[in-house]
């Protein structure tokens, strides 16, 4: 397994911070998620050009850092969006993605994160977590009655998974073809219903049926251990039960207190899952790829990318593999 940091671009979508880079080398990380929503728009094709992301690759080459994951654009009117409400629009945008994926591979970057989801992460509240530092909550009876949705944006579940497998049919085939692995992130935060939204990948069984229904190596997940965590799983174990099968192709590694209803984000070390566990866990089923903080807590002083944080979940999860060998 690799540590791994999710990296932000600076002065535009395709330049890095060198001292950015120069942060996750200092701390030994040899592996960055990119983020492509700046990248990716609909006024430049809606695809990712591969000149963008070799002027990416060349600054991280040179920081001696490999790009290991590109995460999809996320959000309303992003590069998927039509597809994830079964419009007719959907069929171009599959191929926008498709000549994503081959862009993506070109440059041997192995994983693809991508999410599915009209509301996306909606419903948390700042709130203070260990000594203040600033932390996300969620409080499912705050939101449970949206009030009015869009109606083509009130999917129940049927539809919601006639959709999402209509689109990973179709970009299931570029990806094998490019050598990349797809890493889906479950529904976060992970309810039964979300703005009219049937969240059908917001259960360990959901997650299981994407899987048996498209069976190919390449779909697989990104097992966000928070979100895992959230929907009241246990979390060691579906390590496992995904792991022995080679569905996790990307790790958010972070911890949570409390699942649905109510749950609060914390520090990597003061939440409810056994972080030890978990890491022996990844390594006895053989994981090889990613493994990145996310969400951090804000620390007291720090920076508007949270430097502070990340490093002391960095530095948390070096000792953890060191531990397990």
């Amino acid at each position: 397994m690799h540590l791994c940091l999710g990296m932000r671009p600076s002065a535009s979508p395709a330049e890095f911070d060198p001292d950015d880079l120069a942060f996750a080398a200092q701390l030994g990380v040899e592996h960055a998620q990119i983020r492509t929503e700046g990248l990716i728009t609909r006024e430049r094709g809606n695809v990712l050009h591969a000149d963008d992301l070799e002027r990416i690759a060349e600054q991280f080459d040179a920081a001696g850092i490999a790009l290991a994951v590109a995460l999809l654009p996320q959000g309303r009117g992003s590069q998927y969006w039509h597809a994830r409400l079964g419009r007719p629009e959907r069929e171009q945008e599959a191929e926008d993605v498709c000549e994503t994926l081959r862009v993506i591979g070109s440059f041997g970057v192995p994983v693809v994160e991508w999410t599915w989801s009209v509301p996306d992460v909606f419903g948390g509240t700042r709130a203070q977590g260990r000594a203040g530092a600033g932390v996300r909550r969620f409080d499912y009876d705050a939101v449970k009655d949206p009030g009015p949705v869009e109606p083509d944006e009130a999917m129940d579940a049927d539809t919601m998974w006639e959709h999402l497998l209509w689109f990973l049919r179709r970009i299931v085939p570029a990806a094998e073809e490019a050598g990349v692995r797809l890493a889906l992130h479950p529904h976060d935060p992970p309810t039964p219903w979300l703005r009219g939204e049937a969240r059908i990948i917001g259960s360990i069984e959901g997650l299981q049926r994407l899987f048996e229904e498209v069976p190919s190596p390449v779909n697989g997940l990104n097992f966000c251990q928070g979100t895992i965590a959230e929907m009241g799983a246990d979390v060691v174990a579906a390590i496992r039960w995904f792991g022995e099968r080679d569905r996790i192709n990307h790790v958010h590694f972070r911890n949570v207190k409390g699942a649905v209803p109510r749950f609060d984000e914390c520090f990597i070390d003061d939440g409810d899952t056994d972080m030890l566990a978990a890491m022996r866990a990844y390594h006895e089923v053989g994981y090889r790829y990613a493994m990145m903080p996310d969400h951090t807590p804000a620390l007291a002083g720090d920076t508007p990318y949270g430097h502070r944080g990340r490093a002391f979940a960095l530095g948390y999860m070096r000792a953890l593999m060191d531990a397990v060998g």
